[in-house]
């Protein structure tokens, strides 16, 4: 066989031990580590010529959205105007 016995041997025992899925096989066919014929005698199904898509896992939504401020919203009261305590910014006491 060809110069890639090892590791053909080695992505068969993997594949047949659960390890590998047939994506991950037909990667090894991108990258030219293994033949399309090799493919074939691993998985039992002919080379499509592509790497069949992996499912992207969905990120749950975001909870808080960052401020400009680099904090997370929604847990600050806002101050309401004229409320004890608040300041309009100036210097004066009254």
């Amino acid at each position: 066989m060809e110069e890639n016995t090892f590791l053909y041997n080695a992505i068969k025992l993997y594949y047949s031990k659960g390890y590998y899925d047939k994506q991950q096989v037909a990667r090894f066919v991108e990258l030219g580590k293994i033949t399309r014929e090799q493919y074939a005698a691993i998985t039992g199904e002919v080379y499509s010529g592509t790497v069949p898509a992996e499912p992207t896992p969905e990120t749950p939504p975001a909870t808080e959205e960052p401020t400009t401020d680099g904090t997370t919203g929604g847990d600050a009261e806002t101050p309401i105007e004229g409320s004890p305590g608040s300041t309009d910014g100036s210097t004066e006491t009254q």
